[in-house]
């Protein structure tokens, strides 16, 4: 009797919920959860991992942390109203909870029970990623090995983030917008300097803040579709950095080596700073971390650039897509300087200084292969010596305030450049020298302002206004004459030379006014912009030839103004997004050179509406895409009546109307994120099809040299791109997982010698990456990456494919205590229209650890151990293949001490 009454109570908890159930709203609404986890005594709990899922097909899912005051919320997307929840709540010391209910919007109480474990020779270690609003937390611990010794070394591990080879960090395949350090921006996008000068032992997190926006007024109005990333240090207040003094030598030919870096860090709440000194001839490329990476915090509407105009320079051999301390031959010099201070509570200053010299050589080779609609090939090889200098003196002094209720931020930038370039070129078809010498200096002054101020009633004001002045004169000499039949009449002679100035006054200045009413947000913002710039050339001869027609003579005059008003409309709902903006723009553009009499003016009212939208499918999907119409104009550098010299081979006119463009753009893109299990993927795909009024004539002679002139013909260039990405964190066996897949195919028209032709060049990429760091013995690191591209011309011959593959594998061994022991290995293939190349690479580094309080290390590196001197890769132009032979360098021995300040 008694078994038979507990069972009829047994029912009780299922008549409850099927009455709970009939109570509520039979509709496909999303059903919100909100409560508070309490203990026994009644006092909020901080941090109980609460999950909520159905079961009714489609399943779906969420999860939140508590907060301090043990209240939480759960959002789960629109469920079959039949079906009930299962909710759970856990955490370490406490029993887990199991709560069945309706599914419906309700108020849950949760009351944890404490629950003692007795764990025997377990460790128990917390979750590597986590999860809090829009913030991933990845904590460093869990993804380090004994190997890493900054952060940049930590980053690559980590599922969801890659890291390129110039140090640019994305998420979920696009690159971060800010880096912060203890939520501090000390480097304004050159956060290379931090990353790689950081002990990542100082490091307690990396953070993930998704949908980011940087400028506090804004907050809760406008949220940009970007991620920043935020180091979190141990310490609120932190003394680190590194030093590091290395000497060595390279066997054949003898030759000493150096390598010497200072980079003392200092972060407490009112300052931060990071300076450094560093120098070497081993082939580091230390410039790279002056080298801006993430995107403004603050938009500016400009049409134009204050960077330096590439006029004229030698035809030399590039980068190559490895390791600089490969193939890079140089001896350079870095100082910077970088501080940030808390002047009150709401104000900041910021310097940021730097002085680069460096001087490079570069050594190998180029075949060109032009594909022409006749069927023939035109190849051309070039034996390359380049000798690369570059002194650059770069200062920043910004004063920030940005607060609640307000944002201001003026920025000071000066910039002086003193770069040469000498190159010397053996042509193996004609078996003749070319030298080339090149000049390029430039000058710059650049403020930038940008105020953001709340006004009543919710509306926010927002004014920006962007001032340059550039000047840049250049100069490039090429012996013997080059172009004989255009410039001479086909008289040799001993140089051409060609001058080049450019100078550039810019303005650029808006007026915003933003408000928002339940979910909608409303913008308008009006502004102008004038460019005032100035192109003069001369190119000449010795010995002078006698007068030619052709025009090689600038004195270009150019203006351009934008007149403009942008109505913008966003709507946010708790499961999607939308924004739409229709810039309408007046265009006035007048061009002018007296020596021709000759000019243009254009006035045009165009229009270029963009709308992107973003849809969460549950708590770890959502899917995002957009549509927009660009009116693109040219700029002074698609704009010149007389020829450029613009490289021993490159001769060029552009004399046709103004450059005009209107282009359909296209993205979608789907990603889910389970930070739980360490999963990520990303897929996204774009299509642009762009009508231009030009259309580029380009002769090809039986040399290799290309004359380049603009006509006026409309002309349309569509390009089609897709990306796809998944990676995956093992916790057991501490082991990240990548796949990225990129194609891309595009087709436009070209005038070749005479006859209109349509090109295609066609490229696509698979990377594989992995990282294991489980063993106690040590660590093993893999990366693949398989390339296959192709450039045809219609009519023309098809080329055969060019395939590139790299692989690059290391393992680190820890035999004994405080010794280390890393073998690493790189092999590189290639193979299409010169002959098959392949090369492997061996380094060997042992390191050991002195048993000091701070870390020291000695290290030796035996690198390029098979003494590998050439390495070859290629590239897909228009109507050409390009590859490239690069001399590397040879076997070398350096020992390092290293000393974390």
């Amino acid at each position: 009797m008694i078994t038979k009454n507990r069972n009829r109570f047994d029912f009780l908890p299922y008549l409850l919920l099927l009455l709970a159930l009939a109570s509520c709203e039979t509709t496909h609404a999303q059903t919100i959860l909100t409560g508070t986890a309490r203990n026994a005594a009644g006092q909020p709990l901080e941090g109980i991992l609460i999950e909520v899922e159905t079961k009714t097909p489609p399943p779906a899912s969420a999860f939140v942390i508590s907060g301090a005051d043990g209240g939480f919320t759960l959002t789960l997307p629109p469920t079959p109203a039949s079906d009930s929840l299962r909710l759970s709540a856990r955490a370490l010391g406490y029993a887990e909870q199991l709560v069945r209910l309706a599914n419906c919007s309700q108020s849950v109480a949760l009351t944890m029970r404490e629950q003692a474990t007795v764990l025997k020779e377990v460790v128990v270690q917390g979750a590597p990623i986590t999860r809090s609003h829009d913030t991933l937390s990845y904590q460093v611990a869990a993804f380090a090995n004994k190997q890493d010794r900054v952060i940049a070394d930590v980053l690559k591990k980590m599922p969801g983030i890659e890291v390129a080879s110039d140090g640019q960090i994305s998420y979920e395949g696009r690159p971060i917008s800010k880096f912060y350090i203890n939520g501090q921006d000390l480097l304004e996008g050159r956060y290379n300097l931090a990353s790689d000068n950081l002990p990542a032992d100082a490091v307690q997190s990396v953070q993930v803040l998704e949908n980011h926006q940087p400028i506090r007024a804004l907050d809760k109005l406008i949220h940009p579709d970007n991620a920043a990333l935020n180091l979190q240090l141990k310490k609120k207040v932190t003394a680190t950095g590194q030093a590091r003094l290395g000497a060595g030598l390279v066997p054949s030919p003898a030759s000493a080596l150096w390598n010497a870096n200072v980079s003392p860090m200092l972060y407490t709440p009112r300052q931060q700073l990071i300076d450094t000194y560093q120098s070497n001839n081993t082939g580091q490329d230390v410039a790279a971390e002056l080298k801006p990476l993430t995107l403004a915090d603050l938009q500016q509407q400009s049409e134009s650039s204050n960077q330096k105009p590439d006029l004229t320079h030698i035809q030399g051999l590039g980068q190559p897509p490895v390791a600089a301390n490969r193939y890079l031959f140089n001896k350079v010099q870095l100082l910077s300087a970088n501080h940030l201070v808390t002047i009150s509570k709401e104000q900041q200053l910021r310097v940021n200084a730097s002085y680069l010299h460096d001087e490079q050589t570069r050594r190998g080779s180029t075949r060109t292969a032009y594909y022409l609609p006749d069927g023939r090939t035109v190849a051309l090889t070039e034996a390359k010596t380049d000798r690369l200098r570059f002194n650059t003196l770069q200062t920043d002094l910004a004063y920030i305030k940005n607060v609640k209720d307000y944002y201001l931020k003026n920025t000071l930038s000066l910039e002086g450049r003193w770069d040469a370039q000498t190159g010397d070129i053996y042509r193996e078809e004609a078996q003749t020298r070319v030298a080339q010498a090149a000049r390029n200096p430039f000058f710059g002054v650049t403020n930038r302002l940008g105020l953001v101020r709340p006004l009543r009633g919710g509306k926010i004001l927002q004014v920006s206004s962007l001032v340059f002045y550039t000047n840049s004169p250049q100069r490039l000499a090429v012996s013997p004459g080059v172009f004989a039949a255009a410039l001479t009449g086909g008289a040799a002679t001993d140089t051409a030379r060609q001058q080049v100035r450019q100078g550039s006054f810019f303005t650029s200045n808006s007026l915003g006014l933003t408000a928002s009413r339940g979910h909608w947000a409303y913008s308008g913002t009006v502004g102008f912009s004038e460019e005032i710039q100035r192109l003069t050339s001369n190119l000449t001869t010795a010995p002078e030839p006698p007068p030619t027609p052709l025009p090689l003579r600038n004195d270009l005059h150019w203006a351009r103004g934008r007149y403009y008003a942008q109505p913008g409309l966003s709507y946010k709902a708790d499961t999607w997004n939308a924004s739409l903006d229709a810039p309408i723009s007046y265009y006035d553009f007048r061009a002018s050179d007296p020596g021709f009499e000759a000019g243009q003016r254009s006035r045009v009212l165009v229009a270029a509406p963009r709308l992107n939208l973003r849809r969460d499918l549950g708590a770890l999907w959502y899917a995002s895409g957009g549509v927009g119409l660009n009116n693109g104009f040219g700029d002074i550098s698609q704009f010149n009546y007389a020829y450029l010299l613009r490289d021993y081979r490159t001769l060029q006119r552009n004399d046709a109307p103004l450059p005009r463009s209107i282009g359909q753009n296209y993205h979608a893109g789907i990603y889910f994120k389970n930070p739980l299990k360490s999963l990520f993927f990303n897929a996204n795909y774009s299509l642009n099809s762009t009508l231009t009024n030009r259309l580029y004539s380009n002769q090809v002679d039986s040399s290799g040299a290309l004359t380049t002139v603009a006509l006026d013909q409309d002309s349309r260039r569509v390009s089609h791109s897709a990306f796809g990405g998944v990676s995956k964190f093992s916790s057991p066996w501490k082991t990240n997982f990548s796949l990225n897949l990129t194609g891309s195919l595009s087709r436009q028209p070209q005038v070749l010698n005479g006859t209109l032709a349509r090109t295609t060049s066609r490229t696509g990429t698979a990377t594989f990456k992995a990282s294991c760091s489980a063993f106690d013995w040590g660590s093993l690191d893999y990366s693949a990456s398989f390339t296959a591209l192709r450039s045809t011309v219609d009519g023309g011959p098809t080329p055969p494919l060019a395939v590139l593959q790299d692989h690059h594998a290391s393992v680190s061994v820890f035999p004994v205590g405080r010794h280390a022991l890393t073998a690493a290995a790189d092999y590189y293939a290639s193979r299409g229209p010169a002959a098959p190349v392949r090369a492997f690479f061996a380094d060997l580094t042992y390191r050991y650890t002195l048993p000091t309080a701070r870390k020291i290390d000695l290290e030796v590196r035996w690198n390029n151990i098979f003494d590998t001197r050439q390495y070859q890769y290629g590239f897909v132009n228009q109507f050409s293949l390009v590859q490239n032979t690069y001399q590397l360098r040879p076997a070398q021995v350096l020992a390092v001490m290293r000393l974390s300040l």
